[in-house]
């Protein structure tokens, strides 16, 4: 039961961070293709900086298609949901 609570503290910890990015637009410039590429090899030699630079500077991304699905659906329907990478 401990785990599943912080799991969910997590996730909402993350999501809260995920909103503020959206409301505030305060994005990190896209990477170039070059810097991109560099990067995704980084990444998949196990470079955990490299991951999370890929991440922010890709956040732009997330938040345009977290907008429109957050219009277009029911949101509540899949916080409801058990999330799949949670082993229960």
């Amino acid at each position: 039961m401990p785990g599943i609570i912080s799991t969910i503290a997590l996730l909402i910890k993350e999501l809260t961070l995920l909103v503020s990015y959206v409301r505030n637009n305060a994005f990190p410039q896209p990477l170039s293709e070059q810097d991109e590429s560099k990067y995704l090899g980084m990444m998949a030699e196990g470079d955990a900086k490299a991951r999370n630079l890929l991440i922010e500077h890709n956040l732009r991304l997330v938040a345009h298609i977290v907008k429109r699905l957050w219009t277009r659906y029911d949101v509540r329907m899949y916080l409801n949901s058990r999330p799949a990478f949670i082993k229960y």
